[in-house]
């Protein structure tokens, strides 16, 4: 059965790729999708959240299903690029939306002011904000994602280091905004270029192109996918 890996980005769940899950299952994909350390929404605080830490969370599950396809957002992308490297499974294809392998100084240091104190005080206004913002699947998630796991995730991408693009060998197809603080356009064709075979698609939207132009990334994962 060809079977599609799905792995969610910082401050994200599982649960929150449930509708593109099945819209790949009514197009004949197997779907597995799972919570990365500390991002359950009863996960403990204290779990290694770093982008290897993550990769080796998955490495058994990959070995176990076998998938063809990994499709990673944000954090997850970066995972994803992990595995594939590791060379687990018989990947066909690598689907990486607004993957952080290059995140601008602006939004680094925005981020390493927020991880601090101010989300810190967020996180302890969960018990009304959850509630109110209860129509936002991946807002009230985040909300809920102890503020340490947030820092060390952080962390780990702040300081990720990157492969040799070139022993990258599995077809990559990579979906951005352009509007994008944290993936932008100009980190993203550079990712394209530096790998051996690898395509771009940005779309009209920020971080989330899977919930701000749904349209346009269906056109791309259907696109994407390999013809099986």
């Amino acid at each position: 059965m060809k079977t599609i890996a799905l792995i969610h980005g910082t401050a994200d769940c599982a649960a929150n790729w449930q509708d593109w899950g099945r819209w790949l299952e009514e197009r004949g994909w197997r779907v597995i999708a799972v919570d990365l350390p500390g991002h359950a929404l009863e996960a403990q605080a204290d779990a290694d959240s770093s982008v290897a830490a993550c990769a080796d969370h998955l490495a058994p599950l990959l070995a176990e299903y076998r998938p063809l396809v990994l499709l990673g957002h944000s954090l997850g992308a970066n995972v994803a690029i992990e595995l594939a490297l590791r060379q687990i499974a018989p990947l066909s294809r690598l689907l990486l939306v607004c993957p952080a392998v290059d995140i601008p100084p602006v939004t680094s240091q925005f981020y390493e002011w927020f991880v601090g104190q101010p989300l810190e005080l967020l996180y302890a206004q969960r018990g009304w904000l959850v509630p109110l913002i209860a129509s936002f699947p991946r807002a009230a998630t985040a909300a809920r994602i102890a503020p340490a796991v947030i820092r060390r995730t952080w962390c780990s991408l702040r300081d990720w280091q990157p492969p040799d693009w070139q022993q990258l060998r599995v077809r990559t197809e990579i979906a951005g905004g352009l509007w994008d603080p944290i993936a932008p356009p100009s980190a993203l064709r550079t990712l394209r270029d530096s790998l051996p075979d690898a395509g771009l698609t940005l779309l009209p939207c920020r971080h989330l192109p899977m919930d701000s132009d749904p349209v346009g990334f269906a056109r791309w994962l259907q696109n994407g996918l390999p013809n099986l």
